[in-house]
């Protein structure tokens, strides 16, 4: 039965909370393993004998690393393509005040690494932003901090209540259209841009954060921001919002990828991330407030099928704290994420004539002269352009690593990890390897296609959302923003790029290296 909005019910639901805990299961992962753990270790090296960098006191690996220059901080993935290079697909290396890590880049090892970890998947939260939150003066994020940041019983209790509404299919479909009228609008914006400049301008990449922002808005505030008004003033909140969530990103890379001096003094990056935090917040929550007061608003008689925000804050075991904090983080991630890979996406058609043809050959075949909003039956035919979202992240993706944290004793790569090893599988290494990608180096989107025309994939060979029960939680709003994204606009345009090859650069997630010059043809 389809849930419908009454005001009576929502007014009760955000002045009373019920929280339902729920465990995280019992059953032992060696029970599902085809050998033994006691026999696995028996036959395993020691820890001790992982190769890695020299470590030293207090410095642990530091030194190593600095002395070969092989670390730079926006460029975080060559330095695991290096370390793979010189110590293998399996080492391990001590950071300073974090620790020990051992990062395995096969596979097979990040499969077991999954398996073993299923039943609790802890991983390292951003300590940076976490410790931010905590220090919040309201103690607004006291009991939870973000399903990013938190692990345990802390992060299973909300997540268990909302993936099921946010990765349903139907749910996420609601939205369809609406985004489709975001993408059309921001096709118009190409050709104004395109008309104005001859090309599109250096900050073309801006242009792809509003458009970010304004589409998953859709999603979090059940509202448009105006991002895409042709008009919208540089200072507008929205477009101080984007920038305040490029800052933010911009801090947590420095942080997280930089010395942990932080963890013991606040330093002046640190305080940056809390001022711009506290900006974030002000915007972000005034928004959700308007949201909140547009819904109570509504005739109490007045059905309709609810949103993704009314259901979250009438589900039972959910407070209207866990509401907004998973709001806020929505918002946060929403932006950088979608809006890089349809950067990348783009560079790699307009350096691939071939694929951009075959890609115009499916939309002029699904589409054809469709007049209407795209519906769910044209996103089921477009193969191609889903396999062209999926070889980007594969060339280029987002996240830079996933790391878990054993809650047990387990063997990866041959060795004897104990409880509490922290475990880092760099997304980009198997990704990049002809063993497991023929042709690695080459955009090939067919490879996704149905019968596997390059071969069979491993399925943990490149994993842009992450995997089990800890994978992105906005999955399906992210595939369908850039879907549509993508179908309208290159249903539109032919996409050109005539400078230097981009690259990766990381800001804690990974973006385009280069201005976005990109030269778009009507292709009517």
């Amino acid at each position: 039965m389809v849930l419908l909005v009454k005001k009576r019910a929502l007014l009760a639901s955000l002045s009373r909370r019920a929280v339902i805990s729920r465990c995280l299961g019992s059953s032992s992962i060696q029970e599902q393993l085809a050998v033994p753990l006691e026999e696995e270790i028996r036959d395993a090296k020691p820890i001790s004998e992982i190769p890695g960098p020299k470590s030293y006191p207090v410095v642990g690996s530091l030194l190593t690393i600095m002395k070969g220059h092989q670390f730079d901080k926006m460029a975080a993935h060559k330095f695991y393509l290096h370390m793979r290079d010189t110590h293998g697909h399996i080492y391990r290396m001590t950071v300073p005040i974090a620790g020990n890590f051992t990062v395995v880049s096969n596979p097979d090892d990040c499969e077991k690494l999954l398996r073993v970890t299923m039943h609790n998947p802890q991983r390292l939260p951003l300590d940076s932003i976490k410790a931010v939150r905590e220090e919040t003066v309201d103690g607004f994020f006291k009991e939870n901090t973000g399903l990013l940041l938190e692990n345990g019983e802390k992060w299973w209790r909300v997540r268990s209540k909302v993936q099921t509404p946010m990765m349903k299919p139907k749910m996420v479909g609601a939205y369809l259209q609406q985004m489709d009228e975001v993408s059309r609008e921001f096709t118009d914006r190409i050709a104004q841009l395109q008309e104005e400049h001859g090309e599109m301008p250096s900050d073309f990449q801006f242009e792809l954060y509003k458009w970010a922002l304004e589409s998953v808005s859709l999603v979090a505030l059940n509202r448009r921001m105006g991002c895409l008004n042709p008009d919208v003033a540089q200072d507008s909140e929205t477009v101080r919002l984007i920038g305040i969530v490029n800052g933010i990103f911009q801090a947590l890379n420095d942080l997280e990828m930089g010395s942990m001096l932080w963890r013991l003094v606040r330093t002046p990056t640190y305080n940056t991330l809390k001022r711009r935090h506290g900006e974030f917040l002000e915007i972000a929550m005034r928004n959700i407030q308007e949201t909140e007061a547009a819904i109570l608003a509504e005739d109490p008689e007045n059905e309709r099928e609810l949103s993704l925000m009314e259901t979250l804050l009438l589900t039972e075991g959910l407070t209207r704290k866990d509401v907004l904090t998973l709001i806020l983080d929505m918002l946060t991630a929403g932006i950088d994420t979608t809006s890089h890979t349809l950067g990348f996406a783009l560079y790699l058609l307009a350096r691939n004539p071939q694929a951009q043809a075959k890609l115009h050959e499916e939309l002029d075949t699904v589409l054809g002269d469709h007049q209407g909003p795209l519906l769910p039956k044209h996103m089921a035919q477009l193969s191609y352009l889903k396999a062209v979202i999926r070889e980007t992240l594969r060339i280029f993706p987002i996240a830079i690593a996933m790391v878990r944290i054993l809650d047990q004793d387990a063997v990866l790569g041959g060795y004897v990890l104990p409880k509490g090893e922290k475990v880092i599988y760099p997304n980009m290494i198997a990704a990049w390897d002809e063993h497991y990608f023929p042709r690695a180096k080459e955009f090939i989107p067919d490879r996704w296609l149905r019968g596997r025309p390059l071969g069979p994939i491993h399925p943990y060979a490149s994993l842009p959302f992450g995997a089990g029960t800890r994978m992105c939680i906005g999955r399906r709003i992210a595939e369908q923003e850039m879907y549509t994204f993508l179908a309208r606009v290159m249903q539109r345009f032919t996409i050109d790029y005539k400078y230097e090859d981009v690259d990766i650069r990381t800001r804690l997630v990974c973006m385009p290296s280069q201005p976005l010059r990109f030269s778009f043809t009507e292709r009517r």
